[in-house]
């Protein structure tokens, strides 16, 4: 039971997008989206814009370093190809996304 409903959790990973050059272009599409600037609801979040932009990008990053290591992860497979999970393997499914 705790296996679906991890798998679940995760499956919407098999189906973002593998190549970079699709990433890059969510990632521009991504920060025109949300570049639109609201003069009520701009509080003063960023000290600039370049830091806005600095932090969106780093945050970006991050994100596609921590998606590059579950796909490629082979310990993480090879626990999500077995039928029941033990306590040792949901110890090892959460050293992995540390």
């Amino acid at each position: 039971m705790l296996k679906k409903n991890m798998i679940k959790a995760y499956q919407s990973n098999a189906t973002l997008p593998k190549s970079t050059s699709s990433l890059t272009q969510d990632k521009k599409t991504y920060t025109q989206k949300h570049n639109t600037k609201d003069t009520e609801n701009d509080k003063g979040l960023y000290r600039s814009d370049e830091d806005e932009r600095l932090i969106k990008d780093y945050h970006f990053a991050k994100f596609q370093k921590n998606l590059d290591q579950i796909q490629n992860n082979q310990a993480l497979q090879s626990l999500i190809d077995q039928e029941e999970w033990s306590e040792e393997d949901i110890k090892t499914l959460l050293a992995n996304f540390r």
